[in-house]
């Protein structure tokens, strides 16, 4: 791996993962879908590997590299963080008739009762990170 090329690299896998990140909020809060979330971690690891290694090699020949591959998965664990407080920042901004400023409703403190008050759907958003790390690691060949 030179220089130039990867960072060229990690360029199009934080574009890919600010992508995903969006995406994944907007599904989980806006539209309301959940099980969708796991397709989303899916494509968003997809794309956020292979982004990676496009961006190192340009489709040439070259041998696997466990560094990019673990430069991936970070990316995807930061990108899927991301997403999660996107969809904190999202459903605090749409809750409906607050009494306080959205600044004073979006804390850490916030975010982990946010988190740990979701039930069933913060399983399949384990699942997400889980399927988006796998792919990452997968697609940055």
């Amino acid at each position: 791996m030179n220089g130039a090329s990867t960072a060229r690299g990690v360029a199009f896998g934080i574009l890919a993962a600010i992508a995903t990140a969006v995406v994944y909020g907007v599904f989980a809060e806006v539209l309301g879908f959940t099980l969708g979330l796991i397709v989303v971690g899916f494509v968003g690891g997809w794309l956020i590997g292979n982004g990676l290694a496009y961006g190192v090699w340009s489709g040439g020949e070259h041998e696997t590299n466990r560094a990019l591959r673990w430069t991936a998965v970070a990316l995807a664990v930061v990108g899927w963080v991301g997403a999660l407080v996107l969809a904190f920042v999202i459903s605090q901004a749409l809750l409906p008739q607050a009494a306080t400023p959205l600044s004073e409703r979006v804390t850490v403190g916030g975010f982990v009762d946010y988190f740990f008050g979701l039930d069933i759907v913060r399983f399949i958003h384990v699942i997400s990170l889980a399927l988006m790390a796998s792919m990452a690691w997968r697609g940055a060949r």
